[in-house]
């Protein structure tokens, strides 16, 4: 059954509801006695003590760990310091993954929010959940009848709780599902988003404030997404020469991204350089605060009796294939994404086999004690992981969308990867290439139609041939401009 979330989206909302008795006396009743309406409160909750006392609990309050997923926005896996990326960037996330379960090759299931968030939800690839669209033919939500992470934990006692900074992870597109209550604070552009340290606050109130049994919370930074603008002692370390003062140079406003998509800004690389040592300051950023985050549950008793999970749901492209910004390719500085898992009991260990964000959910159910609902499809990780054994063999990894226009699919088995949906099918032998600069189709076309027939088999097997597709999302005029001023409608041409 579908659950919907509470939801705050201002901390001032405006005036409480009148109670009944001043109801009644604007209507011209007389409000009830005091002692008359005590009388009445006495015997409800009599009432209502008997009748939860003769029937037995649908959610115990169950005695697993706690879960914290970490999501970070628009964050590629090389721009971690432990990655590739540049020294000093990410010294928390690092710590974190080095005490853990760090996998060196995980890889989203789509280049954009809706439908990556959905396959991390729901470990089933985007044909299967539908979530997705694109601004040409409107958004798809996912369904009421798929199963999230967060409605198994609920329904098996949890308490859940997601912080969120974008629309697409609100209850209009379907991402909502199975969380008690959803702290959404949505910018009206890029700028004014709400930043980690916010973020980070909102979580640890929450923390303090939360119910007493185990938690599932997602903790959702915006930050590395377009605008790049981080706080100036950041700032200060990492932005290119000219634009270290705070009052300096800015890049990925609501124009800058319509212009680019409409051909009208071309970008040369010094100019996509300084937009990266800015997106490398977004990134340090957010790395400090989720140290932050860390400490708090570290100093609230409770890591030792959590499960953390870090991720993102897709990355950035700064020119590596003639282009800026995500959405529109299937290349890995896309869906290359950091993934670490720290859990109670889970020895250390780095991971280079490829997973996929559809493994998480099984694999936290797992370490959590949680038996996987049957519509998981994704891998369980957790024995391997705790003996160190080798992961579940792996039949491939599906990728789909594109933001922009129509849908990209691609397929990545332990050595080759193919990209359809272009002039062209694209092969690469993505272990070989990691750039993916030698294409290979015409080179190998047995292995190019194997992938194809591989892809099929797999997506056959879910029902997801042809490509399922939600409802179409219609969102009011507030989230439309929301989503306008951040350019997440009117970049393409003609429109």
């Amino acid at each position: 059954m579908h659950f919907r979330p509470r939801f705050c989206t201002d901390p001032a909302a405006g005036p409480r509801p009148p109670r009944r008795t001043e109801c009644e006396a604007e209507r011209g009743r007389p409000a009830r006695p005091a002692a008359y309406r005590r009388f009445l409160r006495a015997g409800l909750v009599a009432g209502l003590c008997a009748a939860f006392a003769a029937c037995p609990s649908k959610s115990p309050v169950p005695t697993g760990p706690n879960v914290v997923v970490i999501a970070i926005d628009t964050l590629r896996a090389d721009a971690l310091s432990s990655q590739g990326g540049r020294a000093g960037v990410s010294p928390r996330i690092d710590a974190l993954a080095a005490s853990g379960a760090r996998f060196r090759a995980a890889f989203s299931h789509a280049p954009w929010t809706l439908p990556s968030f959905s396959s991390l939800y729901t470990s089933l690839p985007p044909q299967a959940h539908g979530a997705g669209g694109n601004v040409r033919e409107g958004w798809r939500a996912l369904g009421e009848e798929q199963t999230t992470i967060a409605e198994h934990f609920r329904d098996a006692g949890w308490a859940t709780h997601a912080i969120v900074n974008v629309d697409f992870l609100t209850e209009p597109f379907g991402t909502a599902q199975g969380f008690d209550d959803v702290d959404a604070r949505i910018a009206n552009d890029n700028h004014e988003v709400r930043r980690a340290g916010p973020t980070t606050d909102a979580a640890l109130r929450w923390l303090d404030a939360r119910p007493e049994r185990p938690f599932f919370l997602l903790v959702h930074y915006f930050d590395p997404h377009a605008e790049y603008d981080p706080p100036a002692p950041w700032r200060a370390r990492f932005a290119a020469e000219p634009d270290r003062e705070s009052s300096g140079f800015r890049f990925g406003a609501r124009e800058h991204v319509v212009n680019h998509r409409n051909g009208r800004m071309p970008l040369d690389a010094a100019t996509l350089a300084r937009a990266r040592a800015l997106y490398d300051g977004e990134v340090a950023y957010t790395d400090d605060e989720v140290g932050r985050l860390l400490d708090g549950l570290a100093a609230r008793g409770l890591d030792a009796h959590t499960i953390v999970v870090l991720t993102s749901d897709h990355g950035e492209e700064f020119g590596e294939h003639g282009s800026w910004e995500h959405g529109h390719t299937h290349f890995d500085e896309l869906l290359h994404v950091p993934l670490v898992i720290r859990a109670p009991g889970l020895p250390p260990r780095g991971v280079d086999e490829p997973v996929g964000l559809m493994d998480v959910a099984p694999t936290v159910c797992a370490l959590a004690g949680l038996a996987p609902p049957p519509s998981f499809r994704g891998r369980d990780l957790a024995s391997a992981l705790r003996d160190g054994t080798p992961l579940p063999p792996l039949a491939g990894l599906a990728a789909y969308g594109n933001f922009w226009g129509p849908a990209i699919e691609s397929w990545r088995e332990a050595r080759w990867k193919r990209i359809d949906g272009g002039a062209a099918p694209l092969l690469f032998d993505w272990i070989a290439d990691p750039r993916e600069r030698d294409e290979r189709a015409a080179a190998e076309p047995a292995i190019l139609a194997a992938s194809r027939a591989a892809c099929q088999a797999f997506l056959a097997e879910l029902g997801a041939v042809p490509a399922r597709r939600g409802a179409a999302v219609r969102p009011d005029s507030k989230a439309r401009e929301r989503l306008e001023s951040v350019g997440y409608t009117g970049g393409e041409k003609g429109r």
